[in-house]
């Protein structure tokens, strides 16, 4: 018989001078499970990994009801020192969770304080930092490091524990694609070779779907589903109800199913919904084969005619950030951005994205080169002027939040406009709409999730009204709806002649949004033009650990049948197939 590395029994959960977070959970995990969480922020999902590790009742005291063993321990009960040899946490924030001044003591640190030997501290580190992709980072500052980045040196530093369950909330939320499925990987594979018990918080159920043993779904700090990947992304119209996105391959076929009589009973006799594209395309091409499915080819929507009126430009701009192990961040970057695009930049952790946008606030001075902003030189302007019609929302809220009050956070930079305390008003009330926190105004913003901070921060931007809007990362600690949300609005402004800089690794919203991409590796621009275009340049994507969205991938294996460019959304793709009349 499998033993359980984890039992929760009827689990009810209630801060204190809080909400009700829990409600009435139940569930086994056995040894050697990876056990994907899921569910809109506010669900609950960090409330029962914080159960896990004793953060529960150990910093954030409340009301329990039920029982829950972890390795056979009860975590309210059993001294946090005693439990930290058990269980191991890698937090959402990484920053949060950083204790020393260089990557190499922040490895060192945890199986220190565990009293683990020296020589078995080092392989330990050593390994860590090979599997997590930061080997060569270690004499670094956390500080110094991308979002990315420090995301990988929080997760290396939770290995080198080699606890029996690993808990990873949002480990992935500022990682590259590629870099998102290796540490899914390393996931698998921690899982499959140290019978690790696992339990992952994460939005990306693309890659949940591909390697969790058990899903687990909350709502409102309910259980609403579990069971294997299959099992619970079948429920794509639940899932949907609860703002959780099931992988585009499961999307793909419940659409085809509500339009093509019979086809979901084809994909429960194959063996139930498909969750990868290779499972997708091979359901297609066999009921494309057979005559069952005929393609009916719908040439997407064409791209917005843009001015050419240059807003931003750079001209063989150099940078070289001035530490104590000094990072030439870009390399002769050269770069026009027009009034009324909508552009993505995408590229690994650490490529020089964001390096790139401060310099289009003048927060960063280029080594060499020049930056324009309207027709501008940013050495000869103030922050103060080019706040006025350039607006960043960085990646960390954390850096740009400092009023008492989320209102007081929006009026700030009103006022530095010197506008009427009418029109403030009016702004923040508006924004505040735009982003859903029209109940938190008088809050602290500090007390606020960091995916609410991140919402804060944006409603700031928005209500400044600029001309060129630039969203950093605006995915992180964002859920499904959250991330749209903030897309939506960002689209909007474009429909009114803004233009929108969007820094992102989700492949999928970039698709849906953008128009443009640019490419970046090490500084360098190794790609720029249309999405559909940039989605084809294989060898580009990978250089930059790149993958194109499910659904692009989808359409690129289908050419052979009739699809005759990139798709980017499970709309274009689904309105692509009709009944071919065979069995």
């Amino acid at each position: 018989m499998t033993e359980n590395s984890i039992e929760i029994t009827n689990l009810t959960f209630t801060y204190e001078r809080g909400p009700l977070a829990l409600q009435e959970i139940s569930l086994e995990v056995k040894k050697g499970e990876i056990v994907g969480v899921l569910g809109a922020n506010g669900s609950g999902k960090t409330t029962l990994c914080f159960h896990l590790n004793g953060i529960i009742p150990t910093v954030y005291a409340g009301t329990e009801k039920g029982s829950i063993t972890m390795c056979g321990l009860d975590p309210w009960d059993t001294p946090i020192i005693e439990l930290s040899q058990k269980a191991s946490m890698v937090l959402q924030d990484p920053e949060t969770q950083f204790t020393t001044t260089d990557v190499r003591s922040e490895l060192y640190f945890g199986p220190a304080n565990l009293g683990v030997e020296r020589e078995e501290i080092i392989r330990r580190s050593q390994w860590a930092a090979g599997v997590c992709g930061i080997s060569g980072l270690e004499e670094r500052k956390p500080q110094e490091l991308s979002g990315g980045q420090k995301q990988r040196v929080a997760l290396a530093a939770g290995l080198t524990m080699l606890p029996e369950v690993l808990i990873l909330d949002e480990p992935t939320s500022q990682l590259d694609p590629v870099g998102t499925t290796e540490v899914f990987d390393v996931v698998h594979e921690l899982a499959n070779s140290k019978d690790m018990t696992i339990m992952i918080t994460s939005h990306k159920t693309d890659e949940v779907a591909r390697l969790a043993s058990k899903v687990l779904v909350l709502n409102e700090g309910k259980m609403i589903a579990y069971g294997t990947p299959r099992e619970v992304f079948s429920q794509a119209e639940l899932l949907n109800d609860v703002g959780v996105n099931p992988p585009a391959a499961a999307s793909l076929a419940v659409a085809l199913a509500k339009k093509i009589p019979g086809f979901e009973a084809r994909y429960q006799k194959a063996g139930g919904i498909p969750l990868t594209v290779q499972e997708c395309y091979d359901l297609l091409k066999e009921l494309l084969d057979e005559g069952f499915l005929k393609v009916d080819w719908h040439e997407p929507d064409k791209l917005l005619k843009t001015e050419s009126t240059p807003v931003l430009e750079l001209e063989n701009v150099t940078f070289t950030y001035p530490a104590r192990i000094p990072v030439t961040a870009l390399r002769d970057v050269s770069l026009t951005i027009s009034k009324g695009e909508f552009v993505a930049i995408i590229g690994q952790n650490g490529s020089g994205k964001t390096t790139l946008v401060k310099h289009f606030l003048g927060l960063l001075e280029a080594t060499e080169g020049s930056v324009m902003v309207d027709g501008e030189d940013v050495r000869e302007l103030t922050i103060g002027s080019i706040a006025k019609s350039v607006s960043l929302i960085l990646q960390n809220p954390d850096y740009q939040l400092f009023s008492i009050s989320v209102q007081k956070e929006l009026e700030f930079g009103l006022r530095n406009l010197g506008l009427p305390e009418d029109e403030i008003a009016q702004r923040v009330d508006a924004a505040l709409a735009e982003v859903g926190l029209e109940e938190v105004r008088e809050i602290f913003p500090f007390r606020l999730s960091f995916g609410d901070r991140r919402k804060v921060a944006a409603a700031a931007g928005i209500a400044m009204d600029p001309e060129v809007l630039i969203l950093d990362e605006p995915t992180t600690a964002q859920d499904y709806v959250g991330r749209h949300v903030l897309c939506q609005i960002a689209s909007r402004m474009r429909d009114q002649g803004k233009t929108i800089i969007m820094i992102s690794h989700d492949m999928d919203l970039v698709a849906q949004y953008a128009d443009r991409l640019i490419v970046m590796v090490d500084g360098q621009i190794i790609a720029d033009g249309p999405k559909r275009n940039v989605f084809d340049m294989q060898e580009e994507l990978e250089r930059a650990f790149l993958k194109p969205p499910q659904i692009t991938k989808l359409s690129q294996l289908l050419r052979d049948y009739g699809i005759k460019e990139n798709l980017v959304t499970v709309e274009e793709l689904q309105n692509c197939f009709k009944p071919g009349g065979g069995r």
